[in-house]
């Protein structure tokens, strides 16, 4: 959570948030286009790190690494889009267990990862719904604190900074607002 807090996932939190809505309400119909951004998502923050320290160097001292990983993150993202559902299952539960416990175990991680593509393999229209609400909502529930600072709405309301455990938890309440909104919306038309 604290990396879609201090800003270092989206730098346009107005366009984050956007995005995070559109996760949220019509994830399962996006699919494709999810599991691409995902995966530069993740390949630009996690594979940067991975790739920076394989090199022996820093983000910051090359800025393309970050972009190179990013890019490579969307193709392997298409690759596991094309592939099967499971990987895609996987894709998306890995990027909700980085966000919700970035302080666990990697293979804490993988093991979240590969439930989550059981999951989708075999329940496949509400199990991506529910994945594709809740990493939408979380997504639209950091920009939307970040913005909501960025207004001057947090210290107004006694909130000190984004690093505060206060922000934390409204990320929290907002993410479980819209994800709880996100899969009744993408849900509608399954049951019916």
């Amino acid at each position: 959570m604290n990396l879609i807090l201090d800003g270092q996932v989206f730098a346009l939190p107005y366009i984050s948030f956007i995005a995070g809505l559109l996760f949220c309400l019509l994830g399962r119909k996006l699919l494709g286009v999810i599991v691409i951004l995902f995966g530069l998502i993740i390949g630009y923050t996690w594979g940067a790190s991975l790739l920076a320290g394989i090199m022996g160097t820093t983000i910051a001292s090359s800025p393309w690494i970050q972009w190179a990983a990013g890019i490579t993150g969307a193709v392997l993202g298409l690759v596991a889009w094309k592939l099967s559902m499971f990987l895609i299952g996987t894709i998306i539960g890995l990027f909700v267990a980085r966000g919700f416990l970035p302080a666990v175990p990697g293979v804490a991680h993988a093991g979240i990862a590969l439930t989550c593509g059981i999951l989708v393999h075999l329940y496949r229209e509400p199990v991506i719904a529910l994945l594709t609400a809740i990493s939408g909502g979380f997504i639209a529930a950091g920009s939307a604190v970040i913005l909501m600072d960025m207004v001057g709405f947090l210290s107004a309301v006694g909130i000190p900074s984004l690093a505060s455990d206060n922000a934390t938890l409204l990320v929290v309440i907002l993410t479980g607002i819209f994800a709880l909104t996100g899969y009744k919306f993408q849900m509608r038309d399954v049951n019916a």
